[in-house]
């Protein structure tokens, strides 16, 4: 990480031996020793071995005092060898996992955390403030991956090139940020309102990660269902299969599966049903139960 990001009053350089707990960009779940090499009041900069993807999440726990916190990888903020540098947050904003008294920022730091973003897949805007981790990671790669409302999944934003009018705000930027103001994408002439979104599973609490790897579904009716998840988060996941199954069908689910190797099984019901007739298959939300 550059020398100027850490001198800036929100980090602290500080190596400390943690264990991470999670799953690669293959899906095969990995527990690791390793390091922070920064500390933040948001989380921490981490050294692995293991490729990982914005947005996924992974159990941090202190070697020392055994202590843990989920965090969610915010983006690589660099590669030395076979290492990867990475920036993960707490999703508990009020986790004090460090034992540290972080100064607070300055108001030019809070300035400049400021930025106008744009979805590269929908073209909306907003304008957010930053966490100290979010503008490593933005700096270091020119954009970041965060929650598009529109797609209603995880995308890559870009500083906007341009500002726009301003519609509304919503107070929903991170903890001390200021409302995050929502800037529509531009277009060449009026249309029709906006309808909702057509899938409820859109709007949960939970962010969700793009993923590619196997699950497992075992259903009364359809018993061991091997399957493709499409995306997963703390509150569910998202698969295809060939099964047609139905709405609120109760099942039991390993994700990621491999044939053969151990597998977790957690109690979940099947909350949405979508079928696409051109692949002949069916998508399904699911809901892990007391989620």
């Amino acid at each position: 990480m550059p020398p100027e990001h850490l001198r800036r009053s929100s980090r602290i350089a500080r190596e400390i031996a943690i264990l991470l707990l999670g799953s690669d960009m293959e899906g095969k779940v990995f527990s690791e020793e390793t390091k922070t090499v920064l500390l933040s009041r948001h989380g921490a900069g981490i050294v692995s071995r293991y490729v990982l993807s914005a947005e996924q999440e992974l159990i941090l726990r202190r070697l020392d005092t055994n202590k843990e916190a989920e965090v969610r990888v915010v983006g690589k903020l660099g590669v030395h060898g076979k290492s990867y540098t990475y920036g993960v947050a707490f999703l508990d904003p009020e986790m004090d996992l460090w034992g540290v008294k972080f100064p607070s920022m300055t108001d030019s730091e809070k300035e400049a955390s400021r930025v106008l973003l744009q979805c590269s897949s929908c073209k909306a805007r907003e304008m957010v403030q930053q966490s100290d981790l979010e503008s490593d990671v933005f700096l270091v790669n020119e954009g970041i991956v965060r929650s598009c409302k529109s797609c209603g999944s995880s995308t890559f934003w870009r500083r906007a090139s341009e500002p726009a009018p301003l519609e509304k705000v919503t107070p929903e930027a991170e903890e001390g940020a200021e409302p995050v103001e929502i800037f529509p994408a531009a277009s060449p002439s009026p249309g029709p309102a906006r309808q909702p979104a057509a899938h409820p599973e859109n709007r949960r609490k939970h962010v969700r990660a793009k993923v590619n790897f196997k699950a497992c579904i075992r259903s009364y009716t359809f018993g061991d269902d091997i399957v493709t998840c499409e995306d997963i988060s703390r509150g569910g996941l998202c698969f295809k299969s060939r099964k047609e199954y139905v709405a609120k069908t109760e099942i039991e689910v390993a994700a990621p599966y491999s044939p053969g190797a151990p597998a977790i099984f957690v109690r979940a019901q099947i909350v949405h049903v979508e079928e696409l007739k051109l692949e002949r298959r069916f998508r399904c939300g699911v809901c892990y139960a007391n989620s």
